[in-house]
């Protein structure tokens, strides 16, 4: 998988994908993360990436320019499954969306900043709209590398154990059971008895109750899913 992502503040993501799972992913081979500086695709004197809005009001709006030279390039290059702007006022982010992702090719997630992107970027480039959540950041780089992060984990070879994605809160709308390691007792709280026996089967049941009884407790929408 190939991932590029447009930002006019690359140096906010060196550090989400220079470590840990992700970083390994990269060593891997297992994807490709490339990150590009919108401002080197404005033509003007001052590498100016914004503008006021017509109409007048408060905020700057990214320019449409710099980004269709960017988006335009890239895709010169190679096809692109997805062209991804992240913005508040997009899809909210899903384990199935993450999913459908990891089964992709090429993606562009777009990061945006100020009042947003000029409309004309949205309507004849991006194909899919993501939000992480009801409330708005001061830039697209952290919600594009939780969107990179979450969709990286899925791809064959990243985790350590294959199967390990598979048994995350969300995947069958359900949050994950309680987890517990050694020892088995510590200041009289112990962990329960089933767990320690053996008995897989046992054990797989009490984790589908367990799991069952935290999604009641705690998000009771999904189950209406």
């Amino acid at each position: 998988m190939r991932i590029d992502i447009l930002t006019i503040l690359p140096e906010l993501l060196k550090g989400p994908f220079s470590a840990s799972i992700l970083k390994r992913a990269q060593d891997k081979g297992l994807v490709e993360i490339c990150i590009h500086n919108i401002r080197d695709y404005a033509t003007n004197k001052h590498k100016n990436v914004d503008d006021y809005q017509y109409g007048g009001g408060a905020g700057m709006v990214m320019s449409i320019e710099p980004i269709v030279n960017l988006i335009e390039e890239l895709k010169s290059q190679r096809e692109y499954d997805e062209v991804i702007f992240m913005t508040p006022d997009g899809g909210l982010l899903e384990q199935n969306t993450c999913n459908e992702l990891s089964l992709k090719k090429n993606i562009i997630i777009l990061c945006g900043h100020y009042k947003g992107i000029d409309e004309r970027i949205r309507e004849n480039f991006i194909t899919k709209e993501i939000s992480i959540g009801s409330y708005v950041l001061s830039g697209g780089e952290i919600a594009a590398a939780v969107l990179a992060d979450a969709v990286i984990r899925l791809l064959p070879g990243v985790l350590n154990n294959e199967t390990s994605a598979l048994t995350d809160s969300f995947q069958d709308n359900l949050l994950s059971p309680p987890v517990y390691t050694r020892p088995p007792e510590y200041r009289g709280w112990k962990v329960p008895e089933v767990l320690l026996s053996g008995n897989f089967p046992e054990i797989e049941k009490w984790r589908e109750q367990e799991a069952l009884k935290r999604t009641k407790a705690r998000r009771p929408d999904l189950l209406d899913d």
